[in-house]
């Protein structure tokens, strides 16, 4: 019964960062890229809209550097 309890707490601390877009909407970009962070090697493309979830999709380490961009706006989600 504790597991439980325990999973639905994690489920609510999950952190999560919306991409809000580029700071300048003239700029014509469309994506945001990220260099590999993965084992793949693959490029890390993201977009206006785009919910990325802390230690899935992206490390604490990129989190915090999306938030503190400044050519595009990023968010934290607070749900």
């Amino acid at each position: 019964m504790a597991e439980k309890n325990e999973s639905k707490e994690k489920q609510t601390t999950e952190r999560k960062i919306i991409c809000k877009g580029p700071v300048d909407k003239n700029n014509g970009a469309i994506i945001f890229r990220l260099p590999p962070e993965r084992k793949d090697g693959k490029d890390f493309d993201i977009v206006k809209g785009q919910t990325l979830v802390v230690g899935t999709d992206i490390s604490e380490e990129v989190a915090d550097q999306l938030l503190n961009s400044k050519s595009w706006k990023f968010e934290e989600v607070t749900k």
